[in-house]
């Protein structure tokens, strides 16, 4: 399946305004579902976990940007028609991450 992970950059315009820009890139994703101490983990934290996809590393490294003079990641995804928030990403090995959507 294929979903878009989405991201903004704050820049500032030519007269020195900020601006906000978003960016997406199109990746491949496998749906996999959230185990059960995860589900209840997430809930004691007040995070709804709705969705849980896996894909490769270098796919997700795709939304790396500049952020605050830190690197950081796509925030939200877009899968099936859908936006989720993304909660939080985990590696599964070498080659794989799951993006954990809220």
């Amino acid at each position: 399946m294929e979903a878009t992970l989405i991201w903004s950059n704050k820049t500032k315009d030519k007269d020195g305004f900020p601006v906000e820009e978003e960016h997406s890139v199109d990746i491949y994703v496998e749906e996999k579902s959230a185990t059960r101490m995860e589900f209840y983990e997430a809930m004691r934290a007040g995070v709804e976990v709705k969705l849980v996809l896996e894909t490769r590393q270098e796919d997700f490294e795709l939304s790396a940007h500049e952020e605050d003079e830190s690197k950081a990641y796509a925030r939200k995804v877009q899968y099936e028609g859908y936006m989720y928030d993304i909660v939080r990403t985990y590696k599964t090995g070498k080659a794989k991450i799951q993006i954990i959507c809220g």
